[in-house]
């Protein structure tokens, strides 16, 4: 399936008329690292070249090589600097701070510039369900969960997609589900890179892995020992809190469980939480296709080493260095 395929599936689960792309954030951050991309991958190819064909096309020159020998490195570092706060300015609503639908509107923005390029979709099914999953659009979520069932193939991947089946159980207490994507992630995460992601999605598992151990055994009081550690992120602690409050009023500990609602109220932007919090509030019902993810035990024992959507880029790279090399040495 094509880029654009993969783009049009995700578009059908969000929609395009609620969150409009972030023009202000592709103008400044979007389309300036698209150009230090660019520049980059010149410098890099024309460098290269030079190098490996030896004066035996373009005429060595000392001064072109230590122009070269510069150039290299500082386009390097300046476009990874550029990538870095890409990322930063990119996840910052979707992944940190309390207004998912913030990111939203940046990943709408951003998406569009990448389909012609390289793209891990399992990786973007995930950005989108988690950020609709934090918007309180649950059936949403589970959409773009059921995408990656085909779209995960290696242990990264796999993990994500335990992580996002987590999130969605935690929304409608399957604790049974909550305990089994934890002990998945266990296996997953043993076999995975140790990314600083993969160990906060590690975390998160296990640590509402053993929070849902505490509410089907009708220990609420554990609970509070389990989720004891504040988290530094304001969306994760919006989370623990809103986690925090129910365990509290499950055992009509009706002072802590107002501490956490108030600070849930306060801080949740908009998230679901704080409308969780409402007395008006119905949560939705579970999708037909819940919880959209299955993970097969072949996979989990045995998952791929290599996304093999990478591995075309990677044949390229090898056949540039090839050509690079063998065109100079035929003239």
């Amino acid at each position: 399936m094509s880029n654009k395929e993969e783009w049009n599936r995700i578009l059908q689960i969000v929609g395009t008329e609620e969150y409009a792309a972030d023009t202000d954030f592709e103008k400044h951050c979007v389309k300036g690292f698209n150009t230090t991309r660019t520049l980059f991958y010149i410098v890099i190819l024309f460098g290269a070249f030079y190098l490996i064909q030896e004066g035996r096309i373009i005429p060595k020159n000392q001064l072109v090589y230590l122009a070269i020998l510069v150039a290299m490195p500082l386009s390097i570092f300046v476009y990874m600097k550029q990538k870095a706060k890409l990322h930063r300015e990119l996840n910052r609503y979707a992944f940190r701070e309390c207004y998912p639908d913030k990111g939203l509107s940046r990943y709408m923005s951003f998406v569009p510039t990448a389909i012609k390029k390289q793209m891990i979709w399992s990786i973007t099914q995930y950005n989108f369900g988690y950020i609709l999953f934090r918007l309180g659009k649950i059936d949403k979520a589970t959409e773009c969960l059921k995408l990656m069932q085909d779209s995960s193939e290696t242990a990264n991947n796999m993990l994500m997609a335990e992580h996002l089946k987590l999130l969605i159980a935690l929304y409608y207490h399957d604790f049974d589900t909550v305990i089994n994507c934890a002990n998945e992630g266990a296996m997953l995460y043993s076999k995975a890179s140790h990314t600083p992601w993969n160990n906060k999605i590690n975390y998160d598992l296990q640590m509402y892995g053993a929070y849902a151990g505490s509410c089907k055994n009708n220990e609420y009081f554990q609970a509070y020992s389990v989720l004891a550690t504040p988290q530094e992120r304001p969306l994760d602690e919006v989370a623990r809190q809103y986690y925090l409050y129910l365990a509290a009023k499950a055992q009509s500990d009706y002072e802590n469980a107002e501490k956490f609602r108030r600070y849930v109220m306060e801080n949740a932007g908009t998230t679901w939480y704080g409308n969780a919090l409402r007395e008006d509030f119905v949560p939705q019902r579970k999708p037909d296709n819940y919880p959209g993810y299955i993970l097969n035990i072949e996979k989990l024992n045995n998952p791929s080493k290599v996304d093999r959507s990478r591995l075309k880029y990677a044949l390229i790279g090898v056949l540039i260095v090839m050509l690079f090399y063998l065109v100079p040495r035929l003239f």
